[in-house]
Formats: C-alpha cells, sequence, structure tokens
C-alpha cells in the first residue's frame, strides 16, 4: 500500500498547480508564441502595412538601383544607411507588435505572474550550466527544432521545384514586374511555412500542456498533506468537534434544572422547556437528546423535581425540528399549551 501512496499517479490539485505557478513554473510553449507572432505580423503586413511595404519597395528599388556598378565605401554606406533607416522607420511597427504579440500570447498562456529575483551564486557554476545545456529536455527541444527544419526545408525544395521555372522567367522582365513577381512568390514560400510553423505550435502545445502536467502528478499520499495543510488534520478537527459538543452538552445539561417540563419519548428522546413571559413570548427548547443525553436529561430534572410528560409524537417533532435555545414555532402552541396547563395544575397541588 505504501508503494501505490508513493505512486505519482494522480492529477495534480488547483492547489498544486497554483503553487507551481507562483514559482516561475507554467505551462509555456514557446512555438505558439512564435506562431502567433509571425501569424499577426504576417496579416499586419499584409492588409495593414502599406506604408511599411512601401518603404520597403523604395529600398529594394535602390539596391537594386546600384547592379552593375562599382562598389566602393560611398556605395556601400548609402546602401547601409538606407537599409538601416529602412528599418527603423518602416519596420518600427512590426516590431512594437511582435513585442506586445509575445506579451499577450504568454498572458494567454498562464496569465500574469511576479516573480522576486532572486541572485543564486550556484546559476554561475559552469559544471549546473552545462548540465543544463545538455539535459534531456534540452536535447528534446534541439531534436524537436532539427526536425522542423527539416520539414521546412523539405518543402521548400518542393516549392522551389514546382516554381523554378517562374522565378527564372521573372528575371526577364522589368525592374517593378520583377519586384513585384518575386513579393508574390515570396508569399507563396512564407505562406507555407507559417502554415508548417502553426501545426508544429498546435502539436507543442499540447505537448507541453500534457507534460508539464505529468510533472506535477501527486501521490494519493501528497493528496492527503495537502488537504491537512489547507485544512488541517481531519484527526485533530474531529477532537475539536468532539470537545465542542462535550462543552455544548455541559452547558445544555446545566439548563435542565431550571427547565419547567422534560417531554419524553419515553426511553429514545427527551426535550426539555422553559417558558418565561417576561424575556420570551413561547417556550424555550433549553435542552434536548436521544438515548443516553436523553437518559441524562431525564436523570437530571427527576433529581430537580422537574416534570416529566410522556409523548412520544411530540417529543420527536420537537426534537428534530427546534433547536437548542429556540421558541417553539405557532404550529405546537396547542400541545405544549395543554403539557404546561397540565404542569400549572401539579405545581399548585
Amino acid at each position: 500500500m505504501a508503494d501505490n501512496d508513493d505512486e505519482k499517479t494522480e492529477e495534480p490539485t488547483p492547489k498544486k498547480i497554483e503553487d507551481a505557478k507562483k514559482e516561475g513554473n507554467v505551462s509555456k510553449s514557446m512555438e505558439v508564441v512564435g506562431a502567433s507572432t509571425l501569424f499577426f505580423g504576417s496579416v499586419y503586413l499584409l492588409f495593414f502595412s502599406s506604408f511599411s511595404m512601401l518603404e520597403i519597395q523604395k529600398m529594394m528599388r535602390f539596391v537594386y538601383s546600384f547592379i552593375g556598378q562599382e562598389m566602393d565605401s560611398t556605395v556601400w554606406y548609402a546602401i547601409t544607411h538606407t537599409i538601416v533607416r529602412t528599418a527603423l522607420y518602416a519596420l518600427m511597427p512590426i516590431f512594437a507588435l511582435v513585442v506586445i504579440l509575445t506579451f499577450v500570447f504568454n498572458w494567454v498562456q498562464f496569465g500574469m505572474i511576479m516573480i522576486p529575483i532572486k541572485f543564486k551564486l550556484e546559476k554561475l557554476d559552469p559544471i549546473s550550466g552545462m548540465k543544463n545545456v545538455f539535459s534531456a529536455k534540452k536535447g528534446l527541444e534541439a531534436l524537436k527544432l532539427t526536425f522542423k527544419l527539416l520539414i521546412i526545408f523539405a518543402v521548400m525544395v518542393i516549392l522551389f521545384l514546382l516554381t523554378g521555372d517562374t522565378f527564372l522567367a521573372m528575371m526577364d522582365k522589368e525592374v517593378s514586374a520583377s519586384l513585384d513577381a518575386m513579393i508574390t512568390l515570396s508569399m507563396y514560400f512564407l505562406s507555407t511555412i507559417l502554415l508548417i510553423i502553426i501545426i508544429f505550435a498546435i502539436i507543442d502545445f499540447y505537448f507541453t500542456r500534457f507534460y508539464y502536467l505529468k510533472s506535477l502528478r501527486m501521490s494519493k499520499q501528497d493528496i492527503k498533506d495537502e488537504f491537512k495543510n489547507m485544512d488541517g488534520d481531519p484527526q485533530v478537527k474531529a477532537r475539536i468537534r468532539r470537545i465542542q459538543m462535550q462543552m455544548s452538552a455541559k452547558r445544555m445539561m446545566a439548563n435542565v434544572p431550571d427547565a419547567d417540563v422534560v417531554i419524553t419519548n419515553p426511553t429514545h428522546y427527551a426535550v426539555a422547556l422553559k417558558y418565561d413571559s417576561k424575556t420570551t413570548s413561547a417556550p424555550v427548547v433549553v435542552a434536548k437528546g436521544i438515548d443516553f443525553i436523553a437518559s441524562r436529561i431525564k436523570e437530571i430534572a427527576r433529581e430537580n423535581s422537574v416534570p416529566i410528560i410522556e409523548n412520544p409524537s411530540l417529543a420527536r417533532a420537537l426534537h428534530d425540528q427546534i433547536e437548542v435555545d429556540q421558541q417553539i414555532p405557532e404550529e405546537f402552541y396547542k400541545a405544549i399549551a395543554e403539557i404546561f396547563s397540565y404542569v400549572y395544575e401539579l405545581k399548585k397541588k
């Protein structure tokens, strides 16, 4: 049994997941972030970036204009300056979009977490660093990346073979037509790459989620310990309840000598009533119980000359429907009034 309890076969509890999240251990697929950023970035480029695309076309025409010329330092400077200026001027919205999308899709995966930054000297240990580099997880990531690149390369080769004639034909066109054809052809290639990346991202998301939950699996003993930490030890709680019940029973028994009457079953139920017209509008249940407690109530009543009346149905109804220190409801007035009339007659005699 102990061996079975130690096996981590149970799904992690919400508290386990939340605690892991607070420590920075979350299910995060970088493939999803990359694919989402690439997809929405491409949508932006296609439909909302006419300004950026126009600037890029101007840059490409400018660079093409130097074909056939002698490349001296002045030309290299002009080309470099144009490329850098275009990148800063035309691509800045895209850079900002990438940053925002990266934040958003990380937040969608695991929400907002604040992890305190702690400096640990052991992180500077080169041996530990090498172990992390050559760990099984890093090896799996490298294998996954290699496989993805091979798939992309193979698909690109197939596409190039299918579009090779078109690519060669556009070389004979004028610069403007050649650029348009190159952009169109590039869109086909980029769309195919994007589709492959999205497929890998979907697969990676579910695999990452699966292995994340698997790493957080708990044994039955872990769940018991967590329950104890959250709600306290059940044995301690049971003991507290017993003590509370004993204290409540003692207070209840202390009220029996002041009761006006005890109504019994006659053996299993006992309910003690007290009526003070100055403080309450109806009789109040000051004690009640079954079996041993009922016997104890009757015993104390006899010791203190409290009348005991046998009425099985009324005793059971009072016990089941009314709590201690509560007044009797109106539907019991007639039956209780008859009993109290009889009790008052006994006291007069």
